[in-house]
C-alpha cells in the first residue's frame, strides 16, 4: 500500500475509498459532460453572463460568454476524448488526471463566482451555483483515481 493510499485511508471513510478505487469512470464522465454542457450553453446565442449577478466575478475580469465558454468545450472535449481513448484503446492516466485537475479548477472557481454575489452582498441568498463544489470534489476525486490508475500502468 502506498503513502497516498495509507492518507486516504485514514482521511476518508473506508466505503468512499473503495467507492473511488473500484468504480468505474463514471463521474468523470458526468464532470465532462457537465463542462460541456456550460460551455456550449454560453456559446449559445445571447448573453448568458448579462442576465444574473452569478457572473459576476467572471465579468469583472473581463470575461464575456464567448471567453469563458470556448476554452471550457475545448478542455471537455480533450477529458472525453481522453475518456473515449482510454476505455477503448491505449491508457491515457495522465491525460485523465490533468483534465481532472482542470475540471476542479474551474468548478471550484464556479463556486466562487456564484457565491461572490451573496459574500459581496449583491444578493440576499445563496444561489444553486454551490452545487459545483460537489463536482468539484469529484473532479478532485477523479484526478486521485488517474493517478492510482497511472501507478498501476507502470
Amino acid at each position: 500500500m502506498t503513502r497516498r493510499e495509507i492518507l486516504l485511508r485514514r482521511l476518508l471513510p473506508q466505503n468512499l475509498v473503495a467507492l473511488i478505487h473500484e468504480q468505474g469512470r463514471a463521474a468523470e464522465w458526468v464532470t465532462s459532460l457537465v463542462m460541456l454542457d456550460f460551455g456550449l450553453t454560453l456559446l449559445l446565442p445571447g448573453e448568458t453572463m448579462a442576465v444574473s449577478s452569478s457572473y459576476a466575478a467572471f465579468r469583472s475580469l473581463g470575461l464575456d460568454d464567448n471567453a469563458l465558454g470556448a476554452p471550457v468545450v475545448a478542455v471537455a472535449l480533450m477529458r472525453i476524448a481522453a475518456l473515449y481513448i482510454n476505455g477503448n484503446w491505449r491508457r491515457t492516466p495522465l491525460l485523465r488526471g490533468v483534465g481532472a485537475v482542470i475540471g476542479a479548477v474551474f468548478f471550484a472557481s464556479l463556486l466562487a463566482s456564484f457565491s461572490f454575489p451573496k459574500l459581496t452582498g449583491i444578493a440576499d441568498a445563496w444561489n444553486t451555483g454551490t452545487t459545483y463544489a460537489v463536482l468539484a470534489l469529484f473532479d478532485l476525486f477523479s484526478s486521485y483515481r488517474a493517478g492510482a490508475d497511472a501507478g498501476r500502468a507502470r
